[in-house]
């Protein structure tokens, strides 16, 4: 069994906490904001991560990145092209 690593799980994490958070204080309509600050959060998270030579948290954020722009894309699509 793969041990996940607690630097990885707090930076995968930030990623759809935030998007969702939006969603449900919001409306799932502006959710893609979340994304959005998840994207400017996550940048400087990552740059504290390898600064402190945490390549897990680095990648457990690119990740958690990756899943909050999945979970945005319907939100960003109804917003501007519906």
């Amino acid at each position: 069994m793969v041990s996940l690593d607690r630097d990885w799980i707090s930076g995968f994490m930030i990623g759809p906490v935030a998007t969702l958070t939006v969603a449900l204080m919001l409306s799932w309509k502006a959710a893609w904001i979340g994304m959005v600050c998840d994207l400017i959060i996550g940048f400087f998270l990552i740059l504290v991560a390898l600064g402190y030579d945490r390549p897990n948290m680095a990648k457990g954020t690119l990740t958690g990145f990756c899943v909050a722009f999945v979970i945005s894309i319907h939100p960003l699509w109804l917003t501007f092209f519906a």
